[in-house]
């Protein structure tokens, strides 16, 4: 089973649904047969608000000519997968805060809209997607990591610190937010005057947005402890040879016989100004008359004097397990995920034994 299902493109950005936020629409579907169809609608039109809001930082990407390869939607929200290695703070700072900003325009967009709606339903509506819409916009302006605000946060730090230390300081301001979430959670449920499964219901949400923001939180500190270990140490280090070029127009049996003549079962390809990976291993999607270009994947490029961990940000953005490594332009080497997470093991255990 796929983890996502792409529904459609918007500036050459994919839009796609987890399966859990499929899961959790069939929920609310069923849930609305007994309820109304209330929370369905509301389900639905809360995560085109979300859409919304992560178009808006794809568009503020796009205008700074940086990749953004495509937006999921998630029950917790969405996530953009924009490619932000070594960008200027100033840039991600405003990349990360127009998602926040266009989720109140929304809240403020159907806040006015209140005003003039009669009493009813559609009132009902608008209230309820102006109170969520502006809450979704706070969220993400809190100081911690994975939300915009984090990213904001730390962006605001790499005016006076280095991109480690800003790092550091929003892990200690998340587990500070995460901390008080958690206890302003608890103190609410013990107030308020609702049923004990309503008061279990708001709890175990949020410890699930607990949960998220904790390892979100941990995951930016350790990617960052990797590239301060790794500093230093450049592509050209691991960059293997061990592969053989072929033109795009060589046909399957072409393709065949360059693997036994070299030995070598990983084949790249050039497909316009991009490189790409030709797939052999996929037999029941090759048809006797393709060309390379046919069974090809692109892959990302990534420079030879690039770092390693920033190589490997960008092959995870780019959802590759294998990228291309140039030197002004010309193809020199090839990387694995496999072979760069195999090397900062290793990397980072030597380094740890020389301290």
């Amino acid at each position: 089973m796929a983890d996502a299902y792409r529904i459609g493109r918007i500036w050459g950005i994919d839009i796609e649904l987890h399966w859990t936020f499929i899961a959790l629409l069939l929920v609310t579907l069923w849930l609305s047969l007994y309820s109304g169809i209330f929370l369905f609608i509301i389900i639905v039109l809360l995560f085109a608000c979300v859409l919304i809001h992560e178009l808006a930082h794809s568009y503020v990407s796009l205008m700074n000519k940086i990749r953004v390869s495509r937006i999921m939607l998630l029950p917790l929200g969405g996530v953009s997968i924009i490619d932000i290695n070594n960008i200027d703070p100033r840039i991600e700072f405003n990349i990360a805060v127009a998602g926040p900003l266009m989720s109140f325009l929304l809240g403020a967009i159907f806040g006015f809209f209140v005003i003039f709606a009669p009493p009813g339903p559609i009132t009902e509506l608008l209230q309820t997607l102006f109170l969520l819409n502006v809450l979704l916009g706070a969220f993400n302006l809190l100081p911690a990591f994975p939300t915009d605000g984090g990213r904001v946060f730390r962006s605001y730090l790499e005016r006076k610190h280095d991109e480690y230390v800003a790092t550091q300081l929003t892990v200690k301001a998340s587990n500070i937010v995460l901390a008080l979430l958690v206890i302003g959670t608890l103190v609410y449920v013990m107030l308020i005057n609702a049923p004990f499964y309503s008061k279990e219901f708001t709890f175990l949400w949020m410890l699930l947005i607990a949960f998220f923001l904790y390892n979100g939180a941990q995951a930016e500190k350790e990617t960052m402890e990797v590239k301060r270990a790794s500093r230093g140490v450049r592509l050209g280090a691991i960059a293997s040879k061990k592969f053989a070029f072929v033109e795009s127009n060589s046909d399957v049996q072409k393709l065949y016989n360059t693997v036994r003549k070299t030995k070598e079962h990983l084949l790249i390809t050039r497909i316009g100004e991009d490189y790409a990976y030709v797939n052999l291993l996929r037999k029941e999607k090759i048809k006797p008359d393709a060309f390379a270009r046919d069974i090809a994947t692109k892959i990302p490029s990534v420079d030879i004097s690039e770092n390693i961990v920033d190589a490997l940000e960008s092959m995870e953005s780019n959802e590759a397990g294998i990228a291309a490594v140039t030197h002004r332009g010309r193809l020199v080497g090839i990387i694995t995920l496999a072979h760069i997470q195999a090397f900062l093991s290793l990397h980072i255990l030597r380094s740890k034994k020389h301290k």
